[in-house]
């Protein structure tokens, strides 16, 4: 009879590890599907933008991803442009006081929706690794525009974008770089959107989007990608951001091999708008950068 018993709990006691082996594999694969999932949605259209034309722009990335946005050209159109990409859902439309600001300064601003955000491509969000290659065709599409010098200003996500693309098999030759609040990697990311779960535990997160997305995780590293980042760059980040990982500014900042990089500790705030955060140096401090371009 106790032979009975005993086998009868080993039975259980088998079946109740596998029940929770493949719930914590439900659970990763459901956690993985709405990180990445797209987050389309509908742009409200405009023709205006701090009274200069806006024009509905389309281009398509190099893997075939449709993409649009917008094209606004700054009074008297001295050649520059500037591509301006938003964090993780933002449209074109998050960018606009941005646009508005390097207009005034005679950059012409091409306001694009990532794959997987507003109204380009519904695609499944991957951290900015394949969001790089939008970057790369917005570029490409400003150069076909006439622009001869073409920056880059990226947002969170955007951000990261701006440092996948400087290890594309071939690399945007931007004018200048603008990261703002860009994370450190993805783990780091993760742990610090998920406090108190364990790195262990989200093994099966990141394996599913790994899957999801067809990309290693290990290579969501935008340190170790900014090292070929040689644009002069200016970097951007809250003085109390805890979502983009541990000393990921100082990291960032260390690893870019720019001839010219500037850093801008925004004071007290956190993961927000750096632009528009209460006594922020960046709107000033990027004017004397642009200032002092070639």
């Amino acid at each position: 009879m106790p032979s009975v018993l005993a086998s009868r709990l080993r039975r259980l006691a088998v079946a109740a590890t596998c029940a929770a082996l493949a719930a914590w594999w439900s659970v990763g694969l459901a956690a993985a599907h709405a990180m990445t999932a797209p987050r389309n949605r509908a742009v409200a259209p405009s023709d205006r933008l701090a009274g200069m034309a806006v024009a509905d722009v389309a281009t398509t990335a190099a893997d075939g991803v449709p993409l649009a946005g917008w094209l606004v050209r700054a009074p008297g159109d001295a050649g520059r442009c500037v591509v301006l990409a938003a964090g993780i859902g933002g449209t074109r439309r998050a960018m606009a006081s941005r646009a508005a600001w390097y207009a005034q300064r005679g950059w012409s601003a091409l306001l694009v929706d990532l794959r997987g955000t507003g109204e380009s491509a519904p695609e499944r969000v991957a951290m900015g690794w394949h969001e790089a290659k939008d970057l790369a065709a917005w570029t490409t599409f400003a150069r076909a525009q006439g622009f001869t010098a073409v920056g880059v200003h990226g947002q969170s996500l955007g951000a990261a974008a701006v440092c996948y693309a400087a290890v594309l098999p071939e690399p945007p030759a931007w004018s200048f770089a603008v990261l703002e609040a860009c994370y450190r990697d993805i783990d780091a990311a993760m742990v610090a959107r998920m406090p108190g779960i364990p790195r262990p535990l989200l093994w099966p997160l990141v394996a599913c989007a790994e899957w999801l997305l067809g990309v290693d995780a290990e290579r969501l590293d935008p340190v170790a990608a900014i090292r070929h980042l040689r644009a002069p760059t200016l970097l951007a980040c809250g003085a109390h951001d805890q979502l983009v990982g541990p000393d990921a500014h100082d990291l960032l900042f260390a690893a870019c091999p720019a001839d010219r990089k500037e850093r801008i500790d925004v004071p007290d705030v956190g993961h927000v708008d750096l632009f528009h955060a209460p006594g922020s140096e960046l709107p000033t401090r990027l004017a004397a950068f642009l200032a002092r371009l070639p």
